[in-house]
């Protein structure tokens, strides 16, 4: 991932960061992770956020088919907390 787009995922998750909690730590590296994987399967987005959607979603969930639920819970509620607060358009697909 390119510092630009590092960047800018950092930029807008600044208010979910808090001092002393642990978890959202571990949340922030789930989606920074999430997204570099995304662009890795996916090298026609050429690293833009705004054209990450539901195909690219899907695809990421096909995946990781292999994991726990609670896994793909947690996974799903921080990538959901990103597009709501990065206002990106389309829907996170719940995975299945």
């Amino acid at each position: 991932m390119n510092p630009t787009t590092y960047k800018q995922i950092r930029t807008v998750m600044a208010p979910f960061m808090k001092k002393g909690i642990p978890y959202r730590k571990k949340q922030l590296k789930r989606l920074l992770a999430i997204i570099e994987d995304i662009f890795e399967h996916e090298s026609y987005l050429h690293e833009n956020l705004s054209r990450i959607g539901r195909k690219q979603m899907m695809g990421y969930w096909r995946r990781t088919a292999h994991e726990t639920r609670k896994t793909r819970k947690e996974k799903y509620d921080v990538l959901k907390l990103f597009f709501d607060t990065a206002k990106l358009q389309g829907k996170v697909p719940r995975p299945k």
